[in-house]
C-alpha cells in the first residue's frame, strides 16, 4: 500500500535513535545477505591492489628470506674458526678455503655459519702486506675478534616462514602489504569486489557545474562529493544526470540504478517540503526502514531497500550535506562503510 504524504511525515517527526537506526540497517542488510562480502575478483598482484579488501586470508607460499643470507658486505666463515683472535694476536683465514667474500643478500654458502663486516678484516697478501687494491679478493684476512654462529645473518624465514598467515581476511591493502604479498610468493590476489555506488541528485532548481544560474537555481556538486567519498571509501560511484522533481522520473532513475548497482545515494527530497518525493520512491519500488533520525544535522535521513538493493536518501541542502557526510556520529557515515570494509 503506498503511503499518503502526511504518513510520511508522521514517520519523519518520530526520530529515533541513531543507534536503533544503525542497528535496522545491519539487520536489513543482513535478511538481505548483503552484510558481508559482496563478491570476489582474483587481480594480479600490483600497485593497482592499493586500498583493496583481501576477501580471504593470505598465507605464504615460500619464506622470506627463502635461504640463509648475508646481512652484511664482509667475509663468510665458520664462526669456530675465530675462535682465539683477539686484538693483539690476530687470527689469519684464508680465502677460498676458509672464508669467502659475500656481498649483502648473497647466499651464504653451506659450510659458513656467519659473516664477519669487511671493515673488520685486514686483506693481506701471500707476502703479508696490506692487499689494498683487493680487499674483496685477497689472499688471506686478518681477523681481531671471535664472533658467534649466525652473526650478521638474516636466516631463512627471518620475515615470515611459508604456510605462515601474512595478511587477513577483510585486511585493506596498503603500500607495504603489497610487497609482503609479493615476498611470500603470490602473482595473484583474490580481494572484495568493490560496491558499485549510484548517486542520484534530484531537484528541478540544479544546474550542472559551469552553466549560468539565476535567482533559485542551485550549482550541482553534491553528487561530486559524495562521489569522491565514495571512492575514498573504496567503492565505484556512477554519477545519474539530474532528475527533476517528478516522482516517476526519480522512480525511473532509482529503478534503473538498481539493476546494476549495490547502493543508491539518492539525494535530496528526503525532508517535508512539498516535493520531497524520496521517501515515496522507496516505499513504492520497496520499502522504508528508517525516515528520521535524532542527529543534527542532518536528521531526515531515509535508509530503505529498494528492489533487493541497498538505498539510502540524505538532505540536498549543500550546508547540511557537508555537516552530514564526514561526521562520524552522523547516520549516513555508519551506513557506506557496510559495503567497502566488511565488519
Amino acid at each position: 500500500m503506498t503511503r499518503t504524504n502526511s504518513q510520511f511525515m508522521s514517520i519523519y517527526l518520530h526520530d529515533i535513535p541513531l543507534a536503533e537506526a544503525r542497528a535496522v540497517w545491519w539487520g536489513a542488510l543482513a535478511e538481505a545477505g548483503l552484510d558481508g562480502v559482496l563478491g570476489m575478483e582474483e587481480l594480479p598482484l600490483d600497485e593497482q591492489l592499493l586500498g583493496r579488501v583481501l576477501a580471504e586470508p593470505v598465507w605464504a607460499k615460500i619464506s622470506a628470506p627463502h635461504y640463509h643470507a648475508s646481512a652484511m658486505d664482509g667475509f663468510a666463515v665458520r664462526s669456530a674458526d675465530t675462535t682465539g683472535a683477539l686484538l693483539n694476536t690476530p687470527k689469519l683465514l684464508r680465502v677460498g678455503e676458509q672464508t669467502s667474500y659475500v656481498d649483502t643478500g648473497d647466499p651464504l654458502p653451506d659450510w659458513a655459519d656467519a659473516v664477519i663486516q669487511i671493515e673488520h678484516t685486514e686483506p693481506i697478501t701471500a707476502a703479508n702486506h696490506p692487499a689494498h687494491h683487493t680487499p674483496r679478493q685477497p689472499y688471506a684476512i686478518l681477523i681481531r675478534e671471535a664472533i658467534p654462529p649466525w652473526r650478521n645473518v638474516r636466516p631463512m624465514g627471518e620475515d615470515m616462514v611459508a604456510t605462515q598467515l601474512v595478511l587477513p581476511q577483510g585486511h585493506v591493502l596498503r603500500p607495504v602489504d603489497l610487497g609482503a604479498l609479493a615476498g611470500s610468493g603470490h602473482t595473484h590476489v583474490r580481494v572484495a569486489r568493490r560496491p558499485r555506488v549510484a548517486i542520484i541528485p534530484t531537484g528541478t532548481e540544479l544546474k550542472p557545474i559551469g552553466q549560468p544560474v539565476q535567482a533559485g537555481d542551485i550549482i550541482e556538486y553534491n553528487s561530486m562529493v559524495l562521489a569522491a567519498q565514495v571512492g575514498q571509501w573504496g567503492g565505484v560511484a556512477t554519477r545519474w544526470p539530474i532528475v527533476p522533481d517528478n516522482l516517476a522520473a526519480i522512480q525511473a532513475a532509482v529503478r534503473e540504478a538498481a539493476e546494476s548497482h549495490d547502493l543508491i545515494l539518492l539525494n535530496a527530497g528526503s525532508s517535508a517540503g512539498a516535493e520531497d518525493f524520496s521517501a515515496q520512491v522507496v516505499a513504492s519500488l520497496g520499502r522504508v526502514l528508517v525516515h528520521g533520525i535524532a542527529v543534527r544535522p542532518g536528521h531526515p535521513v531515509i535508509m530503505g531497500m529498494v528492489a533487493g538493493d541497498k538505498g539510502q536518501g540524505t538532505r540536498g541542502t549543500p550546508p547540511v550535506l557537508q555537516s552530514l557526510v564526514p561526521s562520524p556520529q552522523s547516520p549516513f557515515s555508519a551506513c557506506p562503510a557496510t559495503p567497502f570494509r566488511p565488519r
